[in-house]
């Protein structure tokens, strides 16, 4: 019997989240005789039918679920351990900075009436502990100004739990546009693309050549995550390239040959999988 695969995303609009580059992959592992069923964990809350699971949906039951897929012999692309991870904002920072990697200054915080830790000039974000889609990020000229009662942006309700502890972090890089860096396995896709809570559901449409210390941070991004589907989010710092945020399996929107690439890291997967 063939491997039963599942494709895992959120709902948005009432339907399955599947852009068209994710649409492509669809079809590219269709055509290769591997079908794959979409499914919306909130909509489906079993676990355990399917073989593999590609999580593109972070939210807090599919990585639950995902977790229980593993338990009972599941592959899951990426793991269930290392996606929850990597949805910590402030775990990320800490073990991006302890392999070495350029991060921004940060401070983890509970807003409220306490003293914040210090103006230290203009410029900082204050964003979720536990975020996605870019919700609650906001920007501060500075650092005691987003930890003032009502400061931060309030929890947002949603499938992720947020309790209104933040990462208050130094902007990087002013009003410049995010690089916005998409792997699967070993291929790299690179564009600017300026941010917005909505910028999740557009292209990024503006190419760009990553130099190699650029490539060796995000590449960094991944080993020290233990990711191999991921995006990364560069600013240019005084100093060369800093990562303001890392995402397990992005939407790889505006480039299409990602399909492909994505199509290339399943097959080793299925094949380890059928092979057991």
């Amino acid at each position: 019997m063939s491997a039963r695969v599942e494709l895992w995303v959120e709902e948005r609009d009432g339907v399955p989240a599947v852009n068209p580059v994710l649409r492509l992959l669809l079809d590219d592992l269709a055509a290769a005789g591997v079908p794959v069923r979409v499914r919306v964990p909130e909509r489906e809350p079993e676990a355990g039918a399917a073989d593999v699971v590609l999580l593109k949906t972070p939210t807090t039951l599919a990585l639950a679920l995902a977790a229980v897929a593993e338990a009972r012999g599941a592959r899951v692309v990426n793991p269930a351990g290392a996606s929850r991870a990597a949805g910590d904002k402030a775990f990320v920072v800490a073990r991006l900075a302890a392999a070495g990697l350029p991060v921004p200054r940060t401070h983890v915080w509970e807003p409220g009436d306490r003293p914040g830790p210090g103006p230290g000039g203009a410029g900082w974000v204050s964003k979720p502990v536990l975020g996605w889609h870019g919700r609650g990020v906001r920007f501060h000229d500075t650092a005691a100004a987003a930890l003032v009662p009502g400061g931060c942006a309030p929890p947002v309700p949603g499938a992720l739990v947020d309790d209104g502890t933040r990462l208050v972090q130094r902007r990087i890089g002013g009003e410049e546009p995010d690089v916005k860096v998409y792997v699967a396995g070993e291929e790299v896709f690179a564009a600017a693309k300026p941010f917005a809570e909505n910028s999740f559901t557009r292209d990024a449409e503006d190419p760009v050549l990553l130099d190699p210390r650029a490539l060796d941070v995000v590449r960094g991004a991944g080993e020290a995550l233990e990711l191999r589907l991921y995006g990364v989010d560069l600013r240019r710092g005084p100093a060369g390239p800093v990562v303001i945020d890392v995402n397990p399996f992005p939407g790889y929107r505006g480039f299409p040959a990602a399909a492909a690439a994505l199509a290339a890291e399943v097959g080793p997967v299925l094949a380890a999988r059928t092979s057991r």
